[in-house]
């Protein structure tokens, strides 16, 4: 139930939400398309959302694959690279990454252990994503310990303690979880 685009919307942003059908049906419950914002049901693997979208919204294209492609078999993350670079080039996409300290401790983490679903891809580097593909380049790879000082100082000072208290533990778990920034070409 992301709220991202309530929270970012500038005015002027074209948003898609991209779920799975079911997901986008309990969606419709709490959000309602706009002539700015509309949510699309279907797989980020299938091509058909790529050429909705492109239909109906020129770039410049952010795409943000939160708690997404972790939970996909690595064919599946490598489709999804490729749609986005032969769709859309030079787009942006904003990405997070479990290193295999986290995938190999799924089983016992606190909240993943609950859910049915498990990771099926890890990935200790995201500067391989960029051997996938000619001319894909991380613009920005970080752990949550290890953000950019100018960033963790806007954040509120209850996240800033919970920063200090990961990078204190040096958790596989948290070093192995990446918050990058790739651009396709």
């Amino acid at each position: 139930m992301n709220t991202r685009h309530e929270r970012l919307d500038n005015g002027r942003v074209r948003w898609f939400d991209l779920d799975l059908p079911d997901v986008i049906e309990l969606r419709g419950h709490f959000f309602a398309d706009t002539a700015r914002r509309t949510m699309l049901a279907a797989s980020v693997t299938d091509d058909a959302w790529a050429a909705d979208v492109a239909s109906r919204a020129e770039g410049p294209y952010l795409f943000v694959a939160e708690a997404v492609l972790p939970y996909l078999h690595e064919s599946d993350v490598r489709r999804v690279v490729d749609l986005l670079c032969d769709r859309f080039p030079g787009s942006l996409l904003a990405l997070d990454t479990a290193g295999p300290g986290f995938f190999d401790t799924q089983e016992e983490h606190d909240a993943l252990s609950k859910v049915a679903a498990r990771m099926q891809w890890y990935c200790p580097d995201p500067a391989g994503l960029a051997d996938w593909r000619p001319g894909v380049r991380v613009v920005a790879s970080h752990t949550l310990t290890s953000l950019p000082g100018p960033l963790v100082d806007e954040l509120p000072v209850s996240y800033r303690e919970m920063l200090s208290v990961l990078a204190a533990q040096r958790l596989p778990q948290a070093e192995g979880y990446r918050l990058s920034l790739l651009r396709m070409p």
